[in-house]
């Protein structure tokens, strides 16, 4: 027995020295920035209430929850600025984001196990980003909060969040919803120009929704570009640059990986700064390789079209359509990727080819579409054939969980980012040309394009919207059990062509062991449009226990 013990706490030793040695080779890595840039604390003047500058750099607060940043110079110390001028948002957004952790995984034991994870991922995700993005990173982490340092050490975080997309949606089989892109040119818009609509459905809970900012960014190399982002992220998930070239990603079906490669937000940023039309794109596209299948659809002023680059671990394909339109949602298309089982089943089988096709649809009902057209399409709530599906389905083009929804106009360097609440409130006009110029910083004076402000969904707004979230505070004391047999009938009344009502009204009365009711339930539930064949299966397994328990108890 002493000799097992004896064996037993040398192995325990042994394993302890790993540990140590490994997290002590991880933060050796990252020392490399540390050593290389040293920290400088700008002085920051207030130009007007609204705005703040660091010498040719400003932050500039539009709107409640709409930033606009502009940042210049080489990659360390537009981090650097970028963060101090951002420092209140950084610590905001990562506070939102560390919250919705804690509640999607509420166990202190499994984050902190998590932690251990993430090191094993920092092993190649450092490797694989571009110098350039790491300076930068590293720039605007010193900025963030030393609250969240038991996660990690600032730098390790930021950088890892530029990740969080990748890992969100590898881990899409689990549930993660799907963002929808298109572009339409030619025939399909008055003067012939290209237009792309995207909503970027990334849904980190709803505070981490409310603040998004609009960053410029004049490199020391490359093109002058933007891109929809927020605090601390210097990744790019919706972005044009000064040649009209825009970048939107959408997630596509991807395995779970054990090591990072370039987060595919960075792969973004890189065609941003150094791609001038959809050749150089997939060129600059082809230099990074990725850890998650990912669709960027590049869309070009010079080419006046749209493309999907496919990228999956280890491979590259672009696909182009002899269509006067493109639509992306969360599979792929190209004779290469889309007869695959895995793409077949994603399309089929989960929300993203019903989504596909509603916008397909919704192209098909006019000939042309204009901005405000695009801004229709971004904003439907409905199904095929316009059919309710209920408000918040997976399967609607507008989920209302969206991040961010934004308009292109590539050949006029023109932009349009939408207002909270998600798609519905107004969308703001950003002409990047204006913004290139070197007096775009008047004091007093708002850096969007006011004559070209699209109007908020002011119908459903006061309608439809309040309704909703109402039946997301009742859904919360379902989760709860903080509801009576009155309030499971309004929570239906709520939403009733959602799927997601009758499910929820079938949990509450299962608790309660009202069997035939959440039969019932159930049933109903069965009968509406349902995102994908998990979520079905998942309603079956239910209404198979409740007859079980039925059977049982008679």
């Amino acid at each position: 027995m002493k000799k097992f013990l004896k064996w037993l706490l040398i192995v325990i030793l042994c394993l302890a020295v790993l540990v140590i040695g490994f997290f002590v080779y991880i933060n050796s890595i990252f020392r490399h920035e540390a050593e290389k840039y040293s920290y400088k604390e700008y002085k920051i003047e207030k130009v007007d209430s609204s705005t703040s500058r660091i010498g040719n750099n400003w932050l500039r607060k539009e709107q409640p929850g709409m930033y606009t940043l502009y940042v210049e110079g080489k990659p360390f110390e537009r981090g650097l600025i970028a963060g101090q001028l951002s420092r209140s948002l950084i610590y905001k957004q990562e506070k939102a984001f560390v919250d919705q952790l804690k509640r999607i995984v509420p166990s202190h034991y499994y984050l902190n196990f998590l932690k251990y994870v993430i090191a094993v991922f920092d092993l190649n995700l450092y490797r694989s980003i571009p110098e350039e993005r790491k300076a930068e990173i590293y720039g605007i982490s010193l900025s963030a909060s030393d609250t969240f340092n038991n996660i990690a050490s600032n730098y390790q975080r930021i950088l890892n969040y530029h990740g969080a997309h990748d890992l969100g949606h590898m881990l899409s089989n689990l549930g993660m919803v799907g963002c929808t892109s298109f572009g339409v040119w030619n025939e399909k818009t008055p003067d012939g120009k290209l237009l792309i609509g995207r909503n970027f459905d990334f849904y980190v809970g709803d505070e981490f929704a409310k603040e998004k900012i609009v960053a410029f960014i004049r490199p020391d190399s490359g093109y002058f570009h933007a891109f929809v982002t927020w605090g601390g992220m210097m990744g790019a998930v919706s972005g044009m640059n000064e040649k009209g070239l825009t970048v939107t990603i959408n997630a596509a079906n991807s395995d779970i990986v054990l090591s990072a490669a370039t987060p595919v937000s960075l792969v973004a940023r890189q065609i941003l700064q150094y791609a001038s039309n959809i050749d150089e794109a997939v060129a600059v596209a082809s230099k990074s390789d990725v850890f998650v299948s990912e669709l960027f659809l590049i869309g070009s002023a010079a080419d006046n079209k749209a493309v999907i680059i496919e990228k999956r671990p280890g491979s590259q394909v672009v696909y182009e359509t002899e269509n006067n339109y493109i639509i992306s949602a969360n599979h792929f298309q190209s004779a290469q990727n889309g007869f695959s089982e895995e793409a077949r089943k994603q399309k089929l089988k989960t929300a993203s080819g019903y989504r596909y096709n509603r916008v397909l649809e919704c192209l098909s009902q006019q000939k042309q579409f204009n901005v405000q057209d695009v801004v229709k399409i971004l904003r439907d709530t409905l199904g095929n054939q316009g059919k309710s599906i209920g408000i918040g389905n997976e399967k609607a083009i507008n989920q209302l969980i969206g991040h961010h929804s934004i308009i292109f106009y590539p050949e006029k360097r023109m932009f349009w980012v939408s207002t909270s609440p998600y798609q519905l409130g107004g969308f703001v006009c950003y002409d990047l040309n204006k913004i290139a110029e070197k007096n775009a910083l008047v004091p007093g004076k708002r850096s969007v394009i006011d004559s070209a402000y699209i109007q908020p969904d002011n119908g459903f707004l006061a309608n439809a919207f309040p309704r909703y979230q109402q039946y997301l505070n009742l859904r919360k004391k379902i989760s709860a059990h903080t509801i009576n047999a009155q309030g499971i009938e309004l929570f239906i009344s709520l939403n009733p062509d959602y799927f997601d009502a009758y499910e929820q009204a079938g949990d509450y009365y299962m608790s309660k062991k009202q069997y035939d009711k959440a039969i019932t339930s159930y049933e109903k539930s069965l009968t509406c449009v349902i995102p994908g064949e998990k979520e079905i299966d998942r309603i079956r397994k239910k209404y198979s226990d409740c007859q079980g328990k039925t059977i049982n108890s008679n």
